[in-house]
């Protein structure tokens, strides 16, 4: 059975209520991330600019040689670091942030009114 999906998103908002969200090892996973991501995002513009396939320098006299397009080797690399930055985050609020107290109704109540 496949797990919960974990998003960037999820996770800053799990700090929040955790109270991690102002803690150092956490701040430089998510600053981490951040950079994985912008990463990520500029090797898919990249691909999507200039294609999978690129050409390279002719070995034989007007023949181009055509291949796999070095930036897709580079793509899963790095989308794993990313994937496994989001597991440090989560296991740093596992392991310094405290579970929040269920509310109840008065709790709640009271917050919404």
């Amino acid at each position: 059975m496949p797990g919960k999906r974990i998003t960037y998103a999820g996770l800053m908002k799990m700090a929040k209520r955790y109270g991690v969200e102002k803690n150092e090892m956490f701040i430089a996973a998510a600053g981490q991330y951040i950079t994985q991501r912008e990463v990520i995002d500029e090797i898919q513009k990249k691909l999507k600019e200039e294609g999978d396939f690129v050409t390279v320098k002719e070995y034989v006299k007007g023949r181009e040689n055509v291949c796999v397009h070095p930036l897709i080797r580079e793509l899963p690399k790095h989308s794993d670091s990313a994937n496994k930055t989001l597991a440090t985050m989560l296991e740093i609020i596992k392991a310094f942030g405290k579970e929040p107290e269920p509310e109840g109704k008065l709790e709640a109540i009271m917050r919404d009114g």
